[in-house]
């Protein structure tokens, strides 16, 4: 039967095999514990922070006269939430091992199977948000009275719709660059959200291995 966390914190360094002295075996018991409270927060707040602009970017575009697209952005964002509240329960099924030091690895080998797995599935997401920001505004060009100037002033210019031939290209340019790029993109984003405590679990396992091996 598998311990709890709270066995494990209690348990982990205890062997005198582990670590050489008491209060190191304490300091990094608690060093770890708050290493998982830390990013079981961080994805709390992520999760809290993406269903907040899923219910402010329909009132924001609605107010732009483009309700539509705001919904767009608003399934999306959602879908994101139950994907990434998929992924925190899944927290649970890791391998606690005998020791703080197991829980850990299991914890950073987690974290970057997700860090993966998102970077190829939710990257997705940035040119899909890319071209709903571009249907708003072409939404807002086709209400007012800039298409009938473009036409006058620029009769030789090819339309396909409403919109010139021009920017249907630099548009699927772009839609394509962004998609190119997205898992990059992605894993900017979790660097600069999550970079300090993945530097600190990689840091704080080093430190345990290194005390182990001593």
């Amino acid at each position: 039967m598998k311990k709890s966390i709270e066995e494990i914190w209690k348990e982990g360094f205890l062997n005198e095999k582990s670590l050489v002295a008491p209060k190191i075996n304490a300091l990094y018991n608690q060093k770890s514990k708050g290493l998982v409270d830390k990013v079981k927060r961080m994805y709390r707040i992520n999760l809290i922070a993406i269903v907040s602009m899923s219910i402010v970017f329909p009132i924001m575009y609605y107010f732009l006269d483009v309700i539509w697209q705001g919904v767009a952005v608003s399934i999306l964002l959602l879908l994101t939430a139950w994907y990434s509240e998929r992924q925190k329960r899944s927290i649970k099924t890791l391998d606690h091992g005998t020791t703080s030091l197991d829980y850990l690895k299991s914890l950073d080998r987690w974290l970057k199977d997700n860090i993966s797995k998102n970077a190829k599935i939710l990257g997705i997401s940035y040119p899909l948000y890319f071209l709903i920001v571009i249907s708003a505004m072409w939404s807002a060009w086709n209400k007012g009275p800039i298409t009938s100037k473009m036409y006058q002033k620029y009769p030789d210019v090819i339309f396909i719709g409403s919109v010139p031939l021009f920017v249907w290209i630099i548009t699927g340019v772009a839609t394509l660059l962004i998609l190119y790029f997205s898992g990059r993109i992605y894993r900017w984003e979790v660097r600069l959200m999550y970079g300090r405590v993945l530097d600190k679990l990689e840091e704080t396992i080093a430190e345990m291995e290194k005390l182990k091996q001593g």
